[in-house]
């Protein structure tokens, strides 16, 4: 499996990382909205059982996305990542307060179902405004966010001992997120030097930037929620080794409202 993440990886990335710098911002919205499609397909089939149903749904998305990005103003979109950046402060404390005798719950599935919509399309819409406020900035949202997994990883796998949500991710530890912190703490630091940012402004990017890979962790856990409750090991097959595209963006959707509206007081 792990030889399968770092293959596919290595092929992804450097593609990923070209499209990110160097597209324009209208087709750089449509790839990435092509990818939030797939991905909302994805959270349907994990909450939906009709077909028309799932369709539906991804229909919804899709017209949320072209909504929020031709028709909401400057203002709608300030408030709609603090809103976000507040609906995930909740996600945190729900997820704190997990038992397995939720599954199955209606009152359960009706909220992760109405929650796509949400986590979606803001944190779609969230990349897009990082892209347009700079696009050195989103390839290093990107790159923190892949910092923070795989020093989660790696940490969790040398020194995991105590599980950070035994019942949601038995594979996460405490340990993992200390180790995913201090990575990001060094890359963040890093990359303040890099963009000449002055002493007081790098100590607030550095905060964010860690903040930013926490929120990343709970988006991460909400996922496998979603996974738990439909009874499935991951979201998709489309990446070997990964899984879905909900399971490599998980992060990202949770963590960028936060980290664009952070920015905006930067």
């Amino acid at each position: 499996m792990l030889r399968q993440r770092i293959i596919t990886g290595l092929i992804l990335a450097p593609l990923v990382l070209s499209a990110l710098l160097w597209m324009p911002s209208q087709p750089l919205a449509l790839l990435l909205a092509i990818f939030a499609i797939i991905g909302a397909w994805e959270w349907a089939n994990m909450v939906l059982t009709k077909t028309s149903a799932k369709i539906s749904f991804v229909a919804v998305c899709s017209g949320f996305m072209a909504f929020a990005y031709y028709l909401l103003t400057a203002e709608h979109h300030h408030l709609l990542m603090l809103l976000m950046s507040i609906y995930w402060v909740f996600a945190l404390m729900l997820l704190s307060f997990y038992e397995s005798s939720w599954l199955g719950n209606s009152v359960l599935r009706s909220f992760l179902k109405q929650s796509g919509y949400f986590v979606i399309v803001s944190g779609w819409l969230a990349l897009i405004l990082l892209h347009k406020i700079d696009a050195s900035l989103l390839l290093y949202f990107f790159l923190l966010i892949w910092v923070a997994d795989i020093a989660a990883y790696f940490s969790g796998k040398r020194f995991g001992r105590n599980k950070l949500a035994a019942e949601l991710s038995p594979g996460k530890t405490r340990e993992g997120v200390l180790g995913a912190s201090i990575g990001t703490l060094v890359f963040a630091a890093l990359a303040a030097q890099w963009f000449d940012y002055n002493a007081v402004t790098s100590v607030y990017f550095v905060l964010l930037s860690v903040f930013s890979a926490l929120i990343s962790v709970v988006g991460d856990l909400f996922e496998s929620l979603l996974k738990r409750n439909a009874g499935v090991k991951d979201s998709g097959s489309i990446f070997p080794g990964h899984g879905g595209v909900l399971d490599r963006i998980d992060s990202l959707l949770a963590a960028a409202p936060g980290f664009v509206l952070g920015l905006s007081w930067l």
